[in-house]
């Protein structure tokens, strides 16, 4: 009877389940994502591996800048011993009984110390702030005689240390960490305007595929016209039998181009997927609005943004300074040196604990300290001219790179220009191929061309479609390899957008 209620249990959820499956009726599916080039670009920037390892790279650099800022800051550092236990039996001279015995020595030290620094940037110098305390019980005389002494030490102490007549160690650090920042700062805008170029290269060449693919099946569509008006035209007699295979050779050859395109395609979606940090499973389609927009460029105002905002300009300057500084440290290592020392203490010692902080005895010492170097084997000359061959070895490269991006300023606005010399022409030459096009299908439907005619005029078309197409995306591809390369937007006259991490 149990078993006999449990079966229809579990027939009455089985059916109760279907019945909810059939009710709901099918999973709706995902709509593909819709991509336009200013979305690609955002996803870039949120999601892409390059950005998101140029984030990283930056705040590590900028990470590494403040701990180096701060080498100028108060240190306070606390050592404890606790304890310190050391027990040693020592053969000694004792002059009473006038001979060698053995001594037992124990001494249990519990100690502290307290030490505060300030580095003076200014100077190069430091001052320091350190407080000492200990606690020793020492078990000390013979091993048949032992005598068990218990006492105190307090030690407090101000000291300066300054370095006279060589380099300033902490502020050339400290300058050489701001200007290495800097290069990071650089590296990054240029690391997310390459980032932006990259997805606007990606996009435009998914997007000239996909449209390439549509201009394939467009052609597929007028080979099959083609191929029925000739099949009929055949059937009646009208045209000889190689006319009417050349048009079934046609639209076969078309429909083959149509699926290489068409995997293109697929490819190119691919890669822009992989570049913006999406799945390659998803489905996406793209937008554009790729129409010719003309952009006044002043070709001296392109080279001067370019020559002051180029993070390989830059960065080479930098590294120009740093050889500098670099060459300056290496001088001053074999120079005459004095250090200068100045402390002052309080310090007592006594049995009671009470005792030790009062009553101070005073230490003071002033010490000035010459250091002149004598012979080093030449070891010292040579550095001096490594720090050398790197300071002229910036300097050209610096000199170098900006006669590069000189040039390849030059060469992108040739580039541009051709682009939209191209574009002029070729935008009419598309309306003419179309009524070209238009007029000799009508015409091989009247039989006053043959069928050679009408694949020519047809072939001219998709030419000049292709051809208008890459002049359009070539025009906007150098208009943004423009604004990698000057980080100036040109098309609104303002500074290319980049925002540092910590910044957005």
């Amino acid at each position: 009877m149990r078993d006999q209620s449990g079966r229809v249990f579990v027939k009455f959820l089985a059916l109760f389940v279907c019945g909810e499956f059939i009710c709901s009726g099918p999973l709706p599916a995902q709509a593909p994502l819709e991509l336009t080039l200013e979305k690609s670009i955002a996803l870039a920037l949120d999601q892409s591996f390059a950005m998101r390892n140029a984030t990283q790279l930056y705040i590590a650099a900028r990470k590494s800048y403040e701990a180096q800022s701060l080498i100028t800051g108060t240190s306070v550092d606390l050592t404890l011993r606790l304890p310190d236990y050391n027990e040693s039996l020592s053969n000694q001279f004792n002059p009473i009984s006038q001979r060698y015995e053995f001594y037992q020595l124990q001494t249990t030290l519990l100690r502290s110390n307290l030490a505060i620094n300030q580095p003076v940037g200014a100077t190069g110098g430091t001052l320091s702030l350190s407080g000492d305390f200990f606690k020793r019980n020492q078990l000390t005389g013979s091993t048949n005689s032992p005598d068990a002494i218990r006492d105190y030490f307090s030690y407090f102490q101000v000291q300066l240390q300054q370095p006279l007549l060589t380099a300033n160690t902490l502020k050339i650090s400290s300058d050489q960490a701001s200007l290495r920042l800097e290069d990071a700062s650089s590296s990054f805008k240029r690391d997310q305007l390459d980032v932006v170029f990259g997805v606007t290269d990606a996009f435009y060449a998914a997007y000239r595929a996909s449209q390439t693919e549509l201009i394939s099946a467009e052609q597929v569509k007028q080979n099959e016209e083609s191929y029925a008006t000739a099949k009929s035209k055949y059937g009646a007699g009208l045209i000889p039998e190689v006319d009417y295979l050349q048009s079934d050779v046609d639209l076969v050859t078309s429909k083959n181009q149509l699926l290489n395109d068409r995997r293109e395609a697929s490819r190119a979606q691919n890669a822009l997927k992989l570049l913006l940090g999406l799945d390659l499973q998803s489905e996406v389609t793209l937008k554009s609005e790729l129409q010719y927009a003309p952009i006044s460029i002043d070709p001296k105002v392109a080279a001067e943004k370019a020559l002051e905002n180029r993070a390989e300009l830059l960065n080479a300057r930098r590294a120009r300074d740093i050889s500098e500084m670099d060459l300056e440290l290496a001088s001053s290592r074999r120079h005459v040196r004095l250090d200068l020392t100045a402390s002052y203490g309080l310090n007592r010692n006594d049995e009671r604990v009470e005792s030790v902080f009062q009553d101070f005895g005073r230490t003071r010492t002033v010490a000035l300290q010459v250091s002149v170097p004598l012979f080093d084997w030449g070891r010292h000359a040579r550095e001096v001219e490594a720090a050398e061959a790197q300071l002229k070895s910036a300097d050209l490269t610096f000199a170098n790179t900006e006669q590069q991006i000189r040039q390849q300023v030059i060469d992108l606005l040739s580039r541009i220009s051709v682009a939209e010399s191209r574009i002029e022409v070729l935008a009419k030459s598309v309306d003419v191929a179309q009524k070209s096009y238009e007029i000799s299908l009508e015409r091989f439907r009247a039989g006053t061309i043959a069928r050679n005619d009408l694949a020519q005029a047809q072939q001219r078309l998709t030419a000049s479609k292709l051809n208008n197409l890459v002049a359009l995306i070539d025009y906007r591809l150098g208009i943004a390899d423009l604004t990698r390369k000057t980080l100036w937007d040109f098309e609104h006259d303002r500074p290319a957008e980049v925002a540092l991490p910590m910044e957005r």
